[in-house]
């Protein structure tokens, strides 16, 4: 339609523009308010009335939104075209992050369909279920970059090596929870059998890598306790706090200093 003022530009009333732009009517409100999108003109009766640079403006917005910008980045990039290439630097960082994350569950996926397929007898799949819930949460705790050296690790073990890490951590762990509820002295020669054998896991797992070891460490510190619950044989106890991990640094230690 053709406003007032003597121009022939055309103007949309909000019902128009959402439904010509394929907008909603809550969203132009919305940026309204934020102060996104103001309508160029109102009528005498107060009805918004946006103009052909308003349009352009709301094509902007939409391609930002469409590349993953948060309306508050794209108030920024308005205000200011010049911090564009930041925040699509950014933006893309996050994109990188988000494929790596599915790459990751594509990966957890798969070995998962291995464990159903492969298995006899099959195991039971709220078990595994519950067990790729807790170790997927690793991800968190780890950069891409650890990611990768992990990756390259599990290829370096080849099956064999793979199947054995698989069968000897959850047995180190629920040994370490026995010796831990027994009050079994840190240094005690079992006990320290038992870290010596966590030492050739996480060399293994990790590939002597110093960081990767922090962040196994601190995940099964917060998260370590559900993991053992799903891993540890049928009637193994392990009803315990995080005595178990102040248990295992000190054994740790112990073992270090026993050499």
């Amino acid at each position: 339609m053709s406003g007032p003022g003597g121009a022939d530009q055309r103007r949309w009333s909000v019902g128009a523009l959402a439904k010509a732009t394929g907008t909603t009517v809550r969203a132009l409100h919305h940026y309204d308010e934020l102060g996104l999108l103001r309508p160029s003109e109102r009528t005498r009766s107060g009805h918004r009335r946006y103009t052909e640079r308003d349009l352009h403006l709301l094509y902007r917005i939409r391609l930002l939104r469409q590349l993953g910008m948060s309306l508050e980045e794209i108030g920024g990039v308005l205000a200011d075209p010049g911090v564009l290439r930041e925040v699509l630097d950014r933006r893309l960082e996050e994109i990188d992050d988000e494929v790596w994350r599915l790459t990751a569950l594509g990966r957890q996926i798969r070995g998962l369909l291995e464990q159903l397929n492969d298995a006899r007898p099959r195991p039971d799949t709220g078990e595994l279920l519950t067990l790729l819930g807790r170790t997927s949460l690793f991800d968190s705790y780890i950069t891409r970059e650890q990611r990768d050296l992990l990756d390259e690790r599990a290829g370096e073990l080849g099956d064999d090596g793979r199947k054995w890490l698989d069968a000897e951590w959850p047995q180190v762990l629920t040994k370490l929870a026995e010796h831990c509820r027994a009050g079994d002295p840190v240094d005690a020669p079992e006990v320290v059998r038992t870290l010596r054998r966590l030492f050739v896991v996480l060399d293994m797992y990790t590939g002597g890598d110093a960081g990767l070891k922090d962040s196994v460490a601190r995940f099964f510190r917060e998260r370590g306790l559900g993991v053992l619950r799903d891993v540890a044989p049928e009637g193994t106890d392990v009803a315990l706090g995080d005595e178990l991990w102040d248990y295992v640094a000190k054994a740790y230690a112990a073992a270090l200093s026993a050499g």
